[in-house]
């Protein structure tokens, strides 16, 4: 919780003088905002990325007990024990791939399914997009995602430290394309996401209908959003205006209690038309 305290004040110092620097809008400042909702979600973030590690190790730990040592699964073993072999910096590089393939079909499946989206809707309330927003997610939104990735991760051999540092790497790309800053990357746009990019994936739209499927998902790479037909760029300028329709209470309390009310709804809804 110290750490997380620091890296806010630190990173506070540095977005406050490249968003002065590079502004993609000059009437926004980052402190302006439901700020305790963001402060609040900074300094849980972490706990959240370590409690999804955890239960990665953990959910691994089972699962390699559980499995035979012959036939097919030999053959696999085998293959773990020779990816555990290689060297740090190809781990890493190698975990780091891996794991944004998986946070964008991750992150699609959130725009895709009702009661993902009752998690994820959390995140896109920010209706000024900047670096502090990239904390704005639910708790367990978060633990799923880092579990997720950490569980297929670790079943193909590669070490706790890998796993970390994709979680870094990926976190610190967030925390860059949330910035209210008007870089494109150029040439590099094709192959990484860039602020730009990621203000389109935020940008408020009135179509209920597409209101949570604008395209986008990449976290760090947006060659994924290249290869599977998701990618939307209508201009190289920051969108008029960000958010959603029909956004949850901009609190701590009503965030973070938002999905349980849908889950309810949704499932107070099956058992009345059951009843018929």
């Amino acid at each position: 919780m110290i750490a997380a305290a620091i890296q806010l004040v630190v990173l506070m110092v540095v977005f406050t003088l490249v968003e002065a620097r590079w502004p993609a809008t000059q009437a926004h400042r980052w402190w302006r905002r439901p700020l305790l909702v963001d402060i609040c979600s900074w300094l849980i973030h972490p706990l959240s990325i370590s409690a999804g590690i955890t239960l990665a190790l953990a959910a691994v730990n089972k699962l390699l007990l559980a499995i035979p040592n012959d036939g097919g699964w030999l053959a696999f073993a085998t293959f773990r024990a020779h990816l555990a072999s290689f060297s740090p910096l190809t781990q890493m590089p190698l975990a780091i791939v891996i794991a944004d393939f998986l946070s964008y079909w991750i992150h699609r499946a959130y725009h895709r399914f009702p009661m993902l989206w009752a998690f994820h809707i959390v995140h896109h309330t920010s209706e000024e997009l900047d670096w502090l927003s990239t904390s704005r997610l639910h708790p367990v939104s978060q633990i799923l995602n880092t579990t997720v990735i950490g569980i297929v991760l670790l079943t193909l051999g590669l070490p706790t430290a890998a796993v970390v540092a994709a979680n870094v790497f990926i976190g610190a790309a967030a925390l860059l394309v949330h910035a209210n800053v008007n870089w494109t990357f150029g040439p590099l746009r094709h192959l990484l996401v860039s602020p730009i990019f990621h203000q389109w994936h935020h940008a408020k739209v009135e179509d209920e209908g597409r209101d949570h499927g604008v395209g986008n998902y990449g976290a760090a790479f947006s060659i994924w959003d290249r290869l599977f037909g998701t990618w939307h760029l209508p201009g190289e300028n920051r969108p008029v205006s960000f958010g959603v329709q029909h956004a949850p209470p901009l609190t701590v309390l009503g965030l973070a209690l938002h999905p349980l009310h849908r889950c309810l709804r949704f499932f107070s809804g099956r058992r009345d038309k059951s009843a018929h």
